[in-house]
């Protein structure tokens, strides 16, 4: 009686190696993540001998010596040039600084949001959350920490203090800028800080001189700023927390970036953000080159970005576009889906199989499994 084998269902995977008919070649995968491993190694450690950065610490053209890895602190600020320090203090009790005006997550000063079409994400985000950082400039930089750190050992300094907080000023946490000092404390803040930018002001990294005026308390605040600044305990001030290690170190950066040191040493190393800093080592070093994209955003002249106060959330916006949205839906946007087939980079990387494809001599077939015996029924 004649047999025949059954039919195979039709859920039955075929296999692979005996169904592949195209190029094969042996991959020894540990063999090739090791030797990959080992080059690009070798070449990180030659490209940092030939083109790494220096460790130059706050050196710049024309500045203070600065020994390798030295970062930037009040101290050093009040070292090298006290008169931006007690300047800087005095406009972060005048509400007049960028860290007191830029509005959310850090206050609620009014019309300081970023918007496009009339929509401002930080308000949006305010409204749900609340200030998830906010900043009094006066209190937290200058009449908290002096308060903490002089005050409570100085009686002079402390009637000063309290007087000050007398004269009325909103130091609540996340205050409009407009409501930091009151209108008399503005008037002996305006005119301290006309009396320092006088040729007339002797400035010392521990006290100031200006000629006798309506200051109110203001010029002892101020020498306490810079006492504090001088033997460190600012810095300590700004680097504590509750825990027994931090890395927030927030505040001390929102203080120096009001100044005008600081700027000053980015610009003069090559890092200010219109010299692609973000992804810059000091002077033209190559630096996080993965970054291009974000600052390159940044570069742009139809941004406007010396005068453009929505730069931050235009480049936001840009990054999502480009960074996220476009790479995504790339295979179904026209023409940008054609880019392959125009720079045909493919072909190069699987040139052994196109050189087979286009009649050259045809890869070594693999035997075939044996046949599965028929069932007898």
């Amino acid at each position: 009686m004649a047999t025949r084998s059954p039919a195979k269902p039709a859920s039955a995977k075929r296999h692979p190696l005996a169904t592949w008919t195209g190029p094969e070649r042996r991959y020894d995968l540990i063999a090739e993540g090791t030797a990959a491993v080992i080059i690009v190694a070798v070449l990180c450690i030659i490209a940092a001998i030939l083109w790494g950065s220096p460790n130059g610490g706050l050196t710049y053209p024309k500045g203070p010596a600065s020994h390798a890895g030295q970062a930037f602190s009040a101290r050093y600020w009040d070292t090298n040039d006290p008169s931006d320090l007690a300047q800087t203090a005095v406009a972060e009790l005048l509400g007049a600084t960028t860290t007191a005006g830029y509005g959310p997550p850090f206050n609620t000063t009014t019309g300081a949001s970023q918007e496009i079409i009339g929509i401002q994400p930080a308000e949006i985000a305010r409204s749900i959350f609340g200030l998830t950082l906010p900043i009094n400039t006066a209190n937290d930089f200058v009449l908290a920490p002096v308060s903490q750190l002089v005050a409570s050992s100085n009686p002079l300094v402390a009637a000063a203090v309290r007087l000050y907080k007398a004269a009325g000023g909103d130091l609540a946490p996340g205050a409009p800028a407009g409501n930091v000092a009151s209108a008399r404390q503005a008037t002996w803040l305006n005119n301290y800080a006309k009396a320092l930018a006088k040729p007339s002001a002797v400035f010392t990294p521990t006290s100031v001189r200006v000629p006798p005026g309506n200051y109110g308390p203001v010029p002892v605040i101020i020498n306490a700023e810079l006492l504090i600044a001088h033997n460190g305990s600012l810095d300590g001030y700004f680097q504590g927390s509750d825990q027994q290690l931090s890395t927030n170190t927030t505040s001390g950066t929102m203080f120096f970036s009001d100044g005008s040191l600081w700027e000053d040493i980015a610009t003069a190393q090559g890092v200010a953000g219109d010299q692609w800093g973000v992804m810059n080592e000091l002077w033209n070093f190559p630096g996080q080159v993965w970054l291009w994209l974000y600052a390159g955003m940044y570069q742009i002249p139809a941004l406007n970005p010396a005068n453009n106060s929505n730069l931050d959330l235009d480049v936001g916006l840009l990054m999502i576009l480009f960074g996220f949205l476009l790479p995504m839906f790339a295979p179904w946007i026209p023409g940008i889906n054609r880019i392959p087939r125009w720079i045909p980079l493919y072909k190069i990387i699987y040139r052994k199989y196109y050189q087979s494809a286009a009649g050259g001599p045809p890869p070594a077939e693999k035997p075939s499994e044996p046949a599965e015996p028929p069932t007898p029924q």
